[in-house]
């Protein structure tokens, strides 16, 4: 029987190759896409090369907490089993824009849109022998205001984005204390995608000239994301930081004493009213 794995954000960058290189591998892969002329174009691509695999693809705005939910839905219908799910995608907002659910953008897509999908998967993934769950971060970190989630008070895109990544990685560890599935930590370093692509100058140039200089290519970032989900499932890693290839202790986040059990209750209540009701 086929592996499958779940990659959101698997139309472009880190996740169309690490799709590409599973499929190689003999996986079953299913990509999430936004748009499904891109959807079609990269599902074309990732089953070009050679390998026994198989790709296929869900349509969903991952912003969209009723849409993340449909998505599980039509995940569970055509599978039985999930060995990895790969949360992945993300799309840096630089102004502040609700979604229709009332979250900021940045958050809803890089933190909301992720843990509500491992939510709606986590009996797949718990019925499976040695599932994983890998989430994608950058190195950047902020501590999230719990009384301001949404930055309503000054907002910065790098904010934004510093603290969805900070709140993803405490949400992993807190996740694993409560003895969820197997859910680990991915830091790629810099690789030359297009997520930086629009930020603002000079912020740009500098990302620019950055990736030129020790910027590595989408497909040895998926070739060494690959490594990592199988020595994660190989060893039954759980809070495991993994920086490229190297499996690290989990980082230091600055977290005070009561942020983890906040953030999980706050967690709770925003996305309650999206939760599937299955019995």
């Amino acid at each position: 029987m086929s592996r499958v794995a779940l990659i959101t954000g698997g139309t472009d960058g880190i996740g169309k190759a690490t799709a590409k290189h599973l499929v190689a591998a003999g996986w079953e892969v299913v990509i999430t896409a936004r748009n499904a002329t891109r959807a079609e174009e990269a599902a074309r691509a990732i089953s070009g090369g050679s390998g026994p695999g198989r790709v296929s693809v869900i349509e969903a705005d991952l912003a969209d907490m009723t849409a993340v939910r449909e998505a599980a839905a039509t995940f569970r219908g055509r599978h039985a089993r999930l060995d990895v799910l790969l949360l992945n995608a993300n799309a840096i907002t630089q102004r502040r824009v609700l979604t229709r659910d009332g979250f900021e953008a940045n958050l809803a897509v890089g933190y909301l849109g992720r843990v509500l999908l491992l939510r709606e998967l986590e009996d797949v993934l718990a019925a499976t022998p040695e599932a994983q769950v890998l989430t994608v971060v950058g190195l950047d970190h902020e501590r999230l205001d719990l009384d301001d989630p949404q930055l309503e008070r000054r907002f910065t895109a790098r904010s934004a984005l510093m603290r969805w990544q900070w709140a993803m990685q405490l949400y992993v560890r807190e996740h694993t204390r409560r003895g969820g599935v197997p859910m680990n930590v991915y830091m790629p370093g810099l690789v030359r995608t297009k997520i930086l692509a629009n930020e603002p100058q000079p912020m740009r140039l500098a990302v620019q000239i950055m990736n030129f200089v020790i910027g590595i290519p989408v497909e040895q970032a998926a070739a060494e994301l690959a490594g990592a989900i199988e020595d994660a499932r190989g060893h039954g890693r759980r809070d495991t930081y993994y920086w490229r290839t190297k499996p690290k202790p989990p980082r230091a986040l600055g977290e005070r004493p009561d942020d983890a059990a906040q953030l999980w209750a706050l967690t709770d209540r925003l996305l309650a009213p999206h939760t599937s009701t299955r019995g």
